[in-house]
């Protein structure tokens, strides 16, 4: 662990991190095995690849993990609505549609969404570097 102040701006940039890293796991759900056959190639369009190919995202590395890990548990210190806006705007959710949801202007939105983050990086300053 390093004794980086935490401020605001890193907060928040740990919470779109978190975000993009939990994006990337692998779904846990179980999956059949396949044991087909692939599929025959109709035309010659589709043999040589014109269609896009699907991507997955890269795996997260295990530090990305364990940072996320560390992150979704600030939430915990924020009360459910306070939660579920830093969660939203972490996974980039406009401020409009926010706005849209919650029936508060985006202004006030804005407002409640920064005083958050300086509430969580202020408990984060008063913790032992061990403890976050």
């Amino acid at each position: 662990m390093t004794n980086t102040p935490y401020t605001p701006d890193l907060v928040k940039a740990r919470l779109v991190e978190a975000a993009d890293t939990l994006r990337r796991l692998p779904s846990a759900r179980i999956r059949a095995k396949l044991t087909a056959w692939p599929d025959v190639v109709q035309s010659a369009a589709t043999a040589y690849g014109y269609e896009a190919a699907q991507t997955r995202p890269a795996a997260p590395s295990p530090e990305a993990i364990s940072r996320m890990d560390e992150t979704l548990g600030w939430l915990f210190w924020v009360e459910n609505d306070g939660r579920r806006l830093l969660w939203a705007r972490a996974l980039g959710v406009p401020w409009r549609r926010l706005e849209d949801i919650d029936g508060r202007s985006h202004v006030t939105l804005k407002k409640l969404h920064d005083r958050l983050l300086g509430d969580i990086a202020q408990r984060l300053a008063g913790l032992p570097a061990a403890m976050h």
